[in-house]
């Protein structure tokens, strides 16, 4: 049996990839992994009250994200740490808050702003992080 020249070419580049592609290893996410912070009580309340506030304006409520969970955290842990509030450079709508002490404040000023109001009502996952720093209180959410 033989086989043309190009099909020896596409065959080749298939088995290549199959080399290639990464095998299963302690580094990969395990189920659970990142409990301590999807399943944080302040993560969680978050995430209750924004699905309040959704559902009194008739949207579905959101699911918690792991990745924008931890892309966000990431980016509160970075606010407080070098003191700078601004916004990330995340792919994602997101809102911020420095200075309330509680979720339910932090959410309570995101509602009172339209800007921040309007992207709390969009996507339908979230990620959420929190940092608190020498009393100083920094609040990320991310959608979509």
């Amino acid at each position: 049996m033989t086989i043309k020249s190009s099909w020896k070419v596409v065959l080749t580049g298939l088995f290549c990839l199959l080399l290639i592609q990464p095998v299963f290893s302690e580094e990969e996410k395990k189920e659970g992994e990142h409990d301590w912070l999807v399943k944080h009580p302040t993560i969680q309340k978050l995430l209750k009250l924004h699905n309040a506030e959704r559902a009194r304006n008739g949207m579905p409520a959101l699911t918690l994200n792991t990745k924008m969970c931890l892309e966000a955290q990431e980016h509160a842990n970075w606010m407080a740490q070098t003191g700078y509030y601004q916004h990330s450079n995340l792919p994602w709508p997101e809102i911020i808050f420095q200075g309330p002490t509680s979720a339910a404040a932090a959410v309570n000023g995101w509602i009172a702003s339209p800007a921040h109001h309007s992207i709390m009502l969009t996507g339908s996952q979230a990620g959420f992080g929190y940092m608190v720093l020498n009393g100083n209180y920094y609040w990320v959410g991310v959608f979509k």
